[in-house]
């Protein structure tokens, strides 16, 4: 008795094992795998990521143009890049302070991250084209997939965000920088009057 109430209990704890552990393998079962959806706003969020790092890694000299066409995979996505790099600001912060050390004052170097110059867009375009069988002429931004084409819209607001952090940062070091050349100079300018008043005193 005690017997057949130790196979029953077997074979129900059999029925209730996740049909995923029964596979041989040990893998997921393809209804465990239909199960996991995959969030559709994540990956056009990633995505928008993804075109948004190459390209500033692309304007800071990180990687190169075959580097930056190796990040994407598919024709659709080679578009995408083409037309976000076109639509992006080239140059949007402009120099406003020397770069280079002048007299006894540091320079402040404008930030590459977000300076796509046309140079480099054209080297972009040249080489997906070339190798892609892509029609310059014929990209439009709304033929990209609908999934893309919300990528695209993501990627956008996130580089201008991050444009914009990087020119206050910019401005901000060059007004420090100013400063200091200011209060250097205006003590430079007074030990110079101490300097000339003493001397007119001493002659007197």
């Amino acid at each position: 008795m005690a017997e057949d109430k130790k196979h029953s209990s077997l074979e129900e704890n059999f029925d209730q094992v996740p049909e995923k552990e029964l596979t041989p393998d040990g893998s997921k079962s393809n209804k465990e795998v239909s199960k996991i959806a995959t969030d559709p706003k994540q990956t056009e969020a990633d995505f928008a990521i993804k075109l948004v790092e190459t390209l500033i890694s692309f304007n800071n000299d990180e990687i190169s143009t075959f580097e930056v066409i190796n990040q994407f995979t598919t024709k659709a996505e080679l578009c995408c890049l083409i037309i976000f790099a076109r639509s992006v600001p080239l140059n949007p912060i402009v120099a406003v302070y020397p770069e280079g050390a002048f007299l006894i004052f540091k320079g402040v170097s404008v930030p590459r991250s977000a300076n796509l110059t046309e140079q480099k867009l054209a080297e972009i375009e040249e080489k997906i084209i070339a190798t892609n069988d892509i029609e310059s002429d014929n990209l439009h931004l709304l033929d990209l997939p609908p999934d893309l084409l919300n990528a695209f819209e993501m990627a956008i607001a996130i580089y201008n965000g991050k444009t914009e952090k990087v020119r206050t940062s910019y401005l901000a070091a060059v007004k420090n920088a100013k400063s200091q050349v200011i209060e250097v100079s205006a003590a430079s300018v007074c030990v110079v009057i101490i300097i000339i008043t003493a001397l007119a005193l001493l002659s007197g």
